[in-house]
């Protein structure tokens, strides 16, 4: 194979961000429409780095998306709580993107 500087150089950097879709198995088995209360958030995974986050999310119907965001307690720099709502109002500022006032 040939060598790519560019591959080598991006792929030796910490991965401080790792995302992943969950798969919703709930969708074809119960209306969340009729039933919101029996929607399970599913689970997530950790950092994979130090200084990183863990966030996976799942698209469940047409209605909800939900996160799990985490980080290692011991780093300093890291906030599961603040970039969970740094995720939630971006989310927001999308739905107001698309929201007739």
């Amino acid at each position: 194979g040939e060598e790519s500087p560019f591959l080598q150089e991006v792929l030796s950097e910490p991965w401080r961000l790792s995302t992943s879709q969950t798969p919703y198995g709930q969708g074809t088995h119960t209306d969340v429409r009729k039933f919101p209360d029996r929607i399970s958030a599913g689970g997530g995974f950790g950092p994979v780095a130090d200084d990183g986050y863990g966030v996976s999310y799942i698209i469940a119907g047409e209605d909800n998306i939900f996160f799990h965001v985490s980080c290692k307690n011991g780093c300093t720099h890291t906030d599961s709580r603040k970039f969970a709502d740094d995720i939630a109002a971006a989310m927001q500022d999308i739905k107001d993107l698309f929201t007739d006032d």
